[in-house]
Parts: structure tokens; sequence; C-alpha cells
């Protein structure tokens, strides 16, 4: 946990319109270093809305959000890189048709300068690093970092994600529906890597609509619904059966609020 006396994330009353429509409704919850959260809700229910505010994508209508102690005052594209979060999707964040080695760096691209004047490409370095990943996150040794990344399995693609993330040193690795389409093995490995980032002292905020699978990983739960913040508990207080009664009927308190 984080040893300061603030949360690592920190949202207080957020509140974000889309024109007249509300999507989230004076949300507060917070995130701590060194801790899985499962953030759950159906489709629709306001977890990528929430988790987009704090990437900087969008700005919330009223509200604050602070990382680690201070506060967030311009929302920009930019801030998840400069904050140190990294989001893994299960459907984008590579780029297919290129190699294995330069979806390390995709959209940060090492340089060198040829001759010592024309700036280009550092092969060399992309190289390196794509095999680092491939070697310390149980992806195939047969898989050749020249290769195109559209050759990998779809869990060696997270794996490869994951990696990466952790590679480049971020702090907040969000995981976005991770698991969709991958095999019961792909499914494990990937949850498993979850686990270890957790253990490392990264914080990880794991979106699923799925109850029973995030509560077997999770160290609290977060349930969204329409909108609004309806349980926040640890996973020891509540069964993966009465959360799902949450989901379904909202027999929790935080809903009557």
């Amino acid at each position: 946990m984080n040893n300061a006396t603030h949360p690592l994330v920190e949202m207080k009353n957020i509140n974000l319109y889309f024109g007249t429509f509300q999507a989230l409704h004076d949300v507060s919850v917070d995130f701590d270093q060194g801790e899985l959260v499962g953030l759950v809700g159906d489709n629709g229910a306001g977890k990528t809305t929430l988790i987009r505010i704090l990437c900087g994508m969008y700005e919330p209508t009223s509200g604050e959000v602070y990382f680690d102690g201070k506060q967030i005052t311009r929302f920009h594209p930019k801030l998840a890189i400069d904050l140190g979060i990294e989001t893994i999707q299960q459907t984008v964040g590579l780029c297919g048709n290129l190699s294995v080695a330069r979806n390390y760096y995709l959209g940060r691209e090492p340089m060198r300068r040829f001759a010592g004047l024309i700036p280009i490409l550092d092969f060399g370095r992309m190289r390196e690093a794509s095999n680092r990943v491939i070697k310390n996150f149980g992806l195939r040794s047969t898989v050749n970092v020249d290769d195109e990344i559209s050759l990998l399995s779809g869990g060696e693609a997270q794996s490869f994600k994951i990696g990466r993330a952790v590679d480049f040193r971020n702090r907040v690795i969000i995981m976005d529906e991770p698991t969709n389409h991958l095999s019961v093995r792909e499914r494990s490995h990937v949850n498993e890597l979850a686990l270890q980032l957790r253990d490392q002292g990264l914080l990880v905020i794991y979106i699923t609509h799925d109850i029973f699978q995030v509560h077997r990983l999770a160290d609290r739960i977060v349930i969204l619904e329409n909108g609004y913040k309806v349980a926040d508990v640890l996973k020891k207080d509540m069964s993966a059966e009465e959360l799902e009664q949450v989901i379904r009927d909202g027999s929790h308190p935080l809903r009557e609020g």
C-alpha cells in the first residue's frame, strides 16, 4: 500500500454530462498502489467513462481528481503517459501489420542518429526491449520480434501489452475487459499476471462485467450502475453472489444515498 497519507488516486464527487445526458452522478472513489480493484458493472454503467477521466480523455463537469496527492487541473490525452497510467484493452493498443518490436514503442519510438546527423528509428533498442518482454511475461520462446504482431495469439498479445506497460515503469495498470475472447488457459495466465503486478506494488484496476471472475482476483470491488456508484466493498465482506444481487436489484445501501 501507499506509505503516504493519501491514496494514489482520489476521484471526488465526479459528475459528467454529455450535453443534457448525465453519464456520471457524484461518483467518489479512491485507489491505492499495491491494490487490485475490480470496477464492475453492465454495459453503460459508467466504468470506462470514469477511467477516461482519470486518463485525461474526458474532463469532468464537476468534481476533483487527485493523483499522488496532487490535484489534476488540466485534462488532456497525454495525461496518462505523464502520470504513469497504462490501459490494457482487449481489441486495441497494437498495430497488427507492424512487427512485435515496432509495437513495443508504438507512438513513442526511440530514435538514433545515423552518421551522427540523420535521425532514424532505433530498431536495435526496439528488438532488445521486445525480447525482454517475451522472456519475462510468458510468451513462446519461438516468437520472433521481427514478425507481425498479428501472428501472436490473443493471450500472447495481452501478455505483451502487460509486459510493455510494466517495462515503461507505469504506476497504474488499467485492464479493460482483458480476458474477453481468450481461451481458459490464456485467461488464467492474464489473471495471474494481474496478481503479480499487484504484488509488485502497482495499482491494478480491473474493469469487467463478470463479477464472479473479478471476485476471485480483487482485493476490493467497486460497482457502478447507470453512472452511480452502488457498492464499494472489500472482497472478504461480500460474496460474489451477494454482489451479483446488488447489480440485479439494488440491495446495497449505497444506492439509497
